[in-house]
């Protein structure tokens, strides 16, 4: 049976999230410490804490652009028990059909897909599904902790798109045993499995996971925030150019920074795909700058009023930089609404942003 509901369209519909703490998975990876985060305990929310909740997200979210979702994240849904997996999808099926949200999504491991647990979704309005692939490579997997193969994420993904799910993959930078060249391999076969869109997670050191045991003892190097942001700048490049959306770089204080102190080491910046945008445009003046053969004293760059923030970059320092790599006495932006958000005019020549 085909998923209920029309599948809502890419972009950023809003999000009612119901988190499931650690439920689903076997296996605790290295970079994971939910459940150091929850002390042992194992609940799922009830149908009237879901109710609640979903309720409340209603009556204070903004008003929403296109759809709304709600979403159950934070463990493996399809590796619940049978019935809690139905009894959480019966409590938020209420609000699908009265029309006050328009369909439900979840986030599960690739080796949770089967025939039989799609089946499970079988009537019900589910119409996205997010993949934690993390790496194409099996050699980082193991080194990992995730306990499914690459194998498992083809699989998953043919199966999903083949009964008509928007499939979402996620995958992480930085992991033990991964480098440069393999984050850019895992990009090329989640680009070949042709996802709905993706996101890109840093992998950080957290308290009570086993990877902040083995930063401890010197065993793990975390990627500096710079190198990290550079790797994530071309990783979104290439799935531009792919077509594919990336909907996320970086985590938010939510994604399992739940709680003071958890956060040991690692590329973590509130501000992370600010910092991704920033770079791509200030490669992009910096070539055109490269270019002249005459540059001025004063440099005018005209853009669309929404990418100001990204041209200044994360406190003015790519105005710092420009300045200073070009010995510029002065950098003017302008702002015109007509100019196109990927164009920039760099001292009267038009740029196209990557």
């Amino acid at each position: 049976m085909e998923p209920c509901g029309d599948t809502p369209p890419i972009g950023r519909p809003l999000i009612i999230p119901l988190f499931i703490p650690h439920m689903g998975c076997p296996h605790q990876c290295v970079f994971c410490n939910q459940r150091s985060i929850t002390g042992g305990t194992r609940q799922t929310p009830s149908p009237d804490q879901i109710h609640r909740e979903v309720r409340r997200f209603l009556k204070y979210g903004k008003k929403r652009a296109s759809t709304t979702q709600i979403s159950f994240f934070g463990g493996s849904f399809l590796g619940l028990a049978k019935e809690t997996i139905l009894s959480l999808l019966r409590a938020a099926v209420p609000f699908v059909q009265e029309a006050r949200v328009d369909s439900i999504r979840f986030s599960t491991r690739p080796d949770t897909i089967s025939r039989e647990t799609l089946g499970l979704l079988d009537g019900f309005p589910v119409s996205t599904v997010e993949l934690g692939v993390q790496s194409m490579n099996d050699l980082v997997l193991d080194a990992a902790g995730r306990g499914h193969r690459a194998a498992d994420t083809v699989h998953a993904t043919g199966l999903l798109k083949a009964r008509g799910y928007q499939v979402g993959l996620q995958m992480m930078v930085g992991l033990p045993a991964d480098d440069d060249d393999g984050a850019m391999e895992t990009a090329r076969r989640v680009a070949a499995l042709q996802p709905d869109f993706v996101r890109i997670y840093p992998t950080l050191v957290l308290k009570g996971s086993r990877l902040a045991g083995r930063f401890n003892a010197g065993r793990y190097h975390p990627m500096s925030l710079a190198a990290c942001v550079t790797l994530v700048k071309r990783l979104y490049l290439f799935f531009k150019t792919s077509h594919i959306p990336v909907v996320r770089m970086g985590l938010q204080a939510s994604d399992g920074l739940t709680r003071a102190g958890d956060f040991i080491a690692g590329p973590y910046h509130p501000a992370f795909g600010h910092l991704v945008h920033g770079e791509i445009v200030l490669d992009a003046i910096t070539s055109a700058l490269n270019k002249m053969e005459k540059r001025p004293e004063t440099l005018t760059i005209i853009s669309h009023p929404s990418m100001v923030s990204r041209i200044q970059g994360l406190k003015k320092q790519n105005i710092r930089h420009l300045k200073k790599a070009f010995d510029l006495k002065k950098i003017a932006l302008l702002q015109d609404a007509n100019i196109e958000k990927e164009h920039l005019m760099v001292a009267n020549r038009q740029i196209t942003l990557p």
